[in-house]
């Protein structure tokens, strides 16, 4: 049974390009945060990994991180908010503000929450 909440704690980010990480990248969440689309049901607190794959660059990540932001359920893009936590949070954050340059602390206009 532990095994089975493990494995759903897990949630796979595909992101296509710097693009879509500024779209999914939260920088008003202290400590760096991402946006994930899922349909997989979450509470707030929720200890989750952020399983992200950034395809253009060829960057894979494990992020530990904590459910911090809810869209609604039938909303489009429904997802959770991941803020950073773990002892690699501030490199994982100084590492993809790094990618994303200027735009990590601009908001995205294609913004996916």
């Amino acid at each position: 049974m532990e095994k089975q909440q493990a494995v759903r704690n897990v949630i796979a980010v595909s992101l296509r390009d710097k693009t879509a990480l500024h779209a999914n990248y939260m920088p008003f969440i202290r400590g760096g945060g991402l946006y994930a689309i899922t349909d997989q049901e979450f509470k707030l607190g929720d200890t989750v990994i952020l399983s992200v794959k950034i395809e253009a660059l060829s960057k894979k990540f494990a992020i530990p991180g904590k459910v911090v932001w809810m869209s609604p359920r039938q909303s489009q893009g429904q997802g959770v908010g991941v803020q950073f936590t773990g002892r690699t949070k501030d490199n994982v954050r100084r590492t993809l503000e790094t990618i994303l340059g200027d735009l990590a602390q601009k908001p995205s206009i294609y913004h996916t929450y």
